[in-house]
């Protein structure tokens, strides 16, 4: 074997193993690098996320401890169907202790306080929610609608002291006209809401 042709074959064994290790070492590493890479880059993303949810954890049981605080006080302020004939006698009451005359007292029917995507109807027909296997409770409200005569003082007294009823009474608009002086006419519209009473399950046969 002539030098050339000596020279020539080692050019191309020099080219082949260039080619071996180009297509069967660098290319599979380089690729199982990149996917190294991508997964770490994954799980440092969501190292960083629950580095900072547990960095809120505090912040997060505080808040949720308050607002559980705060759901008890208003759940305590709600009364069942069976309270709510005895709320509003005592409401008829508060106003004759404080000297007004009750023109009208007109409340509507229960209706069931629904919340995104129920569906509407009364408050016997809401099956009650289910969450974590705990039943939850349902709730309504009745519209209470009261036509007042009294001093000014005397309707500013009423709806100072209604909010400080132990049960929840949401005022929603208040309408005052002169009546023979010094007395008003006030037209007072209001919400109850109420716990819905569960109602005992047939026995099955």
């Amino acid at each position: 074997m002539n030098p050339r042709e000596r020279m020539m074959l080692m050019l191309g064994v020099v080219l082949l193993g260039g080619v071996i290790w180009k297509f069967m070492i660098y290319d599979p590493q380089s690729q199982q690098y990149a996917s190294l890479v991508a997964a770490r880059d994954a799980a440092r993303s969501e190292l960083i996320r629950d580095q900072q949810i547990l960095a809120r954890e505090a912040e997060v049981r505080q808040e949720y401890a308050r607002l559980s605080a705060f759901v008890v006080i208003m759940e305590a302020r709600l009364p069942s169907q069976k309270e709510l004939p005895p709320l509003l006698t005592t409401m008829e009451q508060f106003v004759r202790r404080l000297g007004i005359s009750m023109e009208s007292f007109r409340p509507s029917p229960l209706q069931a306080v629904t919340g995104p995507g129920a569906q509407g109807g009364t408050a016997a027909a809401q099956p009650a929610p289910v969450s974590g296997g705990v039943r939850m409770p349902t709730y309504s409200k009745m519209d209470l609608n009261l036509g007042l005569t009294g001093t000014f003082a005397q309707i500013m007294a009423y709806l100072r002291d209604l909010h400080a009823l132990p049960r929840l009474v949401v005022v929603n608009g208040v309408t005052l006209a002169p009546e023979k002086a010094p007395r008003l006419t006030v037209s007072i519209a209001s919400e109850i809401y109420v716990v819905n009473t569960p109602t005992a399950a047939a026995p099955r046969k």
